[in-house]
């Protein structure tokens, strides 16, 4: 039957629903008609039945089937979204809580690196006290020296080289000790920003679970729901082809 021979107001819906569903996933529609601010009905304009071939018929039918607002196949669609959208918030909670973690674990590894930093600024400063005291015995081996002889030259040499060894420990000793000092000042100057961060994430994580416990959460019939999905998508998909091909 050409589309000459149908009824103008019936071939008018079947463009209009052809156009309303171009280019449209069954998902998007499913979406579309359970949308609280969506008062547009495909199908609340369709005319009586009128001549129509009847595999278009068939279509017609089908598609309002699946779409009519109030459908099963609409219902089966929201369920899914309802568990959808809480499997994406229980998502958003494990990241929140991840976040969480990595945080507590790296005020956890500044705190034991100050205090291994700590203990060795505490070393090396016992270091430098016990090195300073040293300089009395060769200062005092150096002074001596100063009456002459080669023996007493010999001393002064002695005693200028263990001078030398112990500026030379003492600069390194100095040099790691500002060092040290820099690093436990930077790493403790870090830690309140880290905790404001930790109790960011702990307030985040209290709404997050608030809004979880605000969703409904549905028991079981998961699987049936996605059978009566799947099959309804590959009927949408059909019989909106066979529509597309009567006005093509």
């Amino acid at each position: 039957m050409a589309t000459a021979e149908v009824e103008p107001a019936a071939l008018a819906y079947i463009r209009h629903l052809v156009e309303e569903l171009e280019n449209v996933s069954f998902e998007e529609a499913c979406y579309d008609q359970t949308d609280e601010d969506n008062e547009i009905d495909l199908f609340q304009h369709r005319p009586d039945p009128s001549a129509v071939p009847a595999d278009v018929a068939r279509a017609l039918d089908t598609v309002e089937e699946l779409l009519w607002k109030g459908s099963p196949t609409l219902a089966a669609y929201e369920r899914k979204e309802i568990r959808d959208q809480r499997f994406l918030q229980e998502e958003a909670i494990i990241d929140v809580l991840v976040g969480i973690r990595s945080i507590w674990e790296e005020i956890s590894g500044h705190r034991d690196t100050i205090d291994a930093k700590r203990r060795r600024l505490r070393a090396v400063r016992a270091a430098m006290t016990q090195d300073r005291n040293l300089f009395a015995a060769p200062m005092a081996g150096a002074s001596a020296a100063d009456d002459g002889g080669d023996q007493a030259a010999d001393k002064a040499a002695e005693a200028t080289v263990a001078v030398l060894s112990l500026l030379e420990r003492l600069n390194r000793a100095e040099e790691e000790e500002a060092s040290l000092v820099m690093n436990v000042e930077r790493l403790s100057a870090s830690l309140p920003g880290l905790r404001e961060q930790l109790d960011d994430g702990e307030v985040q994580f209290e709404e997050e679970m608030a809004k979880l416990a605000a969703m409904p959460e549905l028991r079981g019939g998961r699987r049936e729901d996605l059978v009566v999905i799947v099959d309804a998508e590959r009927r949408f998909d059909e019989n909106v082809r066979v529509l597309q091909g009567f006005i093509a």
